[in-house]
């Protein structure tokens, strides 16, 4: 039994991309050239293009084409790391730009997340991670106030843990994480440099210290740049 028309064309690009025919970046043929390739539709060309979208293998920049997506990161999920530690592990050189720090009572599910009373105040610091100068997740953290009076006054454009660490003498060594898929909207599409619409990776981790509540973070990973990966011991 063949496989439906556009599964042809999808698995076809997928050969060229993983037998590096048609290297991380390089832009693949328009709609049309890849439809006379084919002989078929533009409809069919589109279906296969969004699978190849959905399988990580290419991104559609608006008004520019289809290129094949860089390879995605692998991120290990049993392991407490900050954004900057794991990807120098990787060998790839992290950057920060720092979006917004305020001092803010917390929305009553923050606070639970955190055990804090609602009229604790917090810091909510929101930055964007990058890895090689390409912009891979937005960052919101939440840390009670009083537990790191004037982190304001950090440059905050590189390693929080680090600060932790050698400022106020933090060191996070628990955390639990969920992960779970979800579409990524318009304005943090736009700070990313992606589609709207595109699937992304919601990551909400609470950090303890000595059993308390220390962190909550929410971040929003781009869908086509990353993996993550845990190791099983029997």
């Amino acid at each position: 039994m063949y496989a439906p028309k556009y599964l042809q064309i999808t698995y076809y690009f997928i050969h060229k991309i993983d037998n590096g025919e048609i290297g991380e970046g390089e832009q693949l043929p328009t709609e049309k050239a890849i439809g006379d390739m084919f002989n078929v539709s533009r409809i069919t060309v589109g279906k296969a293009l969004n699978e190849l979208v959905n399988q990580g293998y290419i991104i559609k920049k608006q008004g520019k084409g289809s290129f094949v997506s860089l390879e995605k990161k692998r991120m290990q999920l049993n392991a407490i790391k900050g954004f900057s530690e794991e990807m120098k592990s990787k060998g790839l050189v992290p950057s920060t730009k720092l979006i917004s720090i305020n001092v803010i009572e917390p929305r009553i599910e923050i606070a639970k997340k955190l055990e804090l009373d609602i009229n604790v105040k917090v810091y909510c610091i929101e930055r964007i991670r990058c890895a090689d100068g390409i912009r891979m997740a937005i960052e919101k953290v939440f840390i009670p106030f009083y537990l790191i009076p004037d982190i304001d006054k950090c440059n905050l454009e590189g390693s929080l843990y680090e600060i932790l660490r050698e400022r106020y003498g933090i060191v996070i060594t628990k955390g639990t994480q969920s992960i779970e898929a979800g579409l990524i909207d318009s304005e943090v599409a736009e700070l990313l440099n992606i589609e709207p619409e595109s699937v992304g990776l919601i990551i909400e981790r609470v950090s303890y210290i000595d059993n308390k509540p220390f962190e909550y973070v929410k971040s929003i990973y781009r869908g086509d740049k990353y993996k993550f990966v845990v190791e099983l011991n029997s």
